[in-house]
């Protein structure tokens, strides 16, 4: 094990200890007399906030979780989303969850003022799931509320506009992880996965949550007044129910990758309508051959749907707060013009050299936990 891992993950499991009496005591139950969509609230639920008798647009969130690299920004990103247009004529919507390390800046900046939305994802990426797990309050909020603020620095974008947040291989730490978002300014978490057989739509945790808690890890039992969850509901793939793309390990030809993915979609679209998440790691795109080619024909073949919507995370909170009939939605688009004066740094790091892209001048040192300015 990498000795910084080591000692980070020892520092976390501290702190989890420590602040263990932090712990919520359980919320109450959520029913419709307690929790009402005019009060901002929602229970968790498979049911329309329109009901039955409306038809409402089919939502998919295109969603990545890597470091922001000219490489995947070039090679990925821009042929697979830029040109793309919804229903309505407007450009489509996807949510970047951005990790700190070898992350371009200058790249972000651009993501969000194409209309993108920036989201969240750690600083320091970890992959050991117990270092999410045992992590404290106080370790969580250097984490993410920490790169939100790294983000909205050196990318230059305003911080009220990151409000998603996504936690590494989708390790919630009960209610200190949602403790941790709320004391970041954050306002919704899109961590937590549902079974294929028990899809829900967006909810609010101002009461208990009825989510199945299917990777092992804790799930949240507190009430956070209008903080809402953006259930992942599971997709199946060539072993069994999965999450992300990579996990479902699905392969053949581009038709057949193309054709597997428009199934997956038919299914929720007969059937709920609960948005869709799709988890898009760029592995999947370096190690599974055709994967790219299948990928960008799902799409072409959804975008001939006229209501099927690409959206932000984001954009699918905000029909949730003001839900509409399928005729009357039209995708929000913002105008965005964030400046970037780009600057390539190379900075210290303990004993390392990193090299960061920023779009202000660059920090003493490079920004890390616990020191997000990169202050000396």
């Amino acid at each position: 094990m990498n000795s910084v891992v080591l000692i980070i993950f020892c520092f976390a499991s501290t702190l989890a200890v420590r602040f263990s009496d932090q712990e919520h005591s359980a919320a109450e139950s959520c029913t419709t007399s307690n929790c009402s969509p005019e009060d901002g609230c929602r229970c968790a639920s498979s049911n329309s906030p329109l009901g039955s008798s409306q038809i409402i647009p089919q939502f998919i969130s295109l969603t990545f979780e890597d470091a922001v690299t000219e490489d995947l920004y070039t090679t990925y990103w821009e042929p697979l989303l830029f040109n793309r247009t919804n229903p309505d004529g407007q450009r489509i919507g996807a949510t970047f969850y951005v990790t700190h390390q070898y992350t371009s800046y200058e790249r972000v900046n651009s993501l969000y003022n194409r209309g993108y939305e920036i989201a969240t994802h750690s600083v320091t990426k970890t992959v050991l799931q117990d270092y999410w797990r045992a992590a404290s309050e106080e370790l969580l909020i250097q984490e993410f509320g920490g790169q939100k603020h790294i983000i909205s620095k050196f990318a230059n974008i305003p911080a009220e506009d990151i409000q998603g947040v996504r936690t590494p291989q989708l390790q919630l730490a009960g209610n200190r992880s949602i403790q941790a978002y709320k004391s970041s300014n954050l306002s919704y978490d899109s961590s937590w996965p549902t079974l294929h057989t028990n899809p829900l739509f967006p909810y609010t945790l101002d009461y208990l949550s009825t989510q199945q808690c299917t990777l092992g890890n804790e799930c949240p039992t507190g009430s956070y007044k209008g903080f809402w969850i953006l259930p992942i509901v599971d997709l199946v793939g060539d072993f069994g129910e999965c999450n992300t793309l990579t996990s479902c390990k699905t392969s053949g030809t581009a038709d057949e990758i193309a054709e597997w993915l428009v199934g997956e979609v038919e299914a929720i679209r007969q059937s709920t309508r609960v948005p869709i998440t799709l988890l898009v790691d760029s592995s999947w795109f370096q190690v599974v051959v055709n994967s790219w080619q299948g990928f960008n024909k799902a799409l072409n073949t959804l975008a001939t749907y006229n209501d099927v919507y690409f959206v932000s995370q984001k954009q699918v909170v905000d029909y949730m707060k003001n839900p509409v009939p399928l005729a009357e939605f039209r995708t929000d688009v913002e105008n965005r013009n964030a400046a970037c004066n780009a600057v390539t740094c190379m900075l210290n790091k303990e004993t390392d050299i990193r090299y960061m892209t920023s779009c202000i001048p660059c920090p003493i040192v490079y920004p890390w936990l616990g020191n997000p300015d990169g202050n000396a």
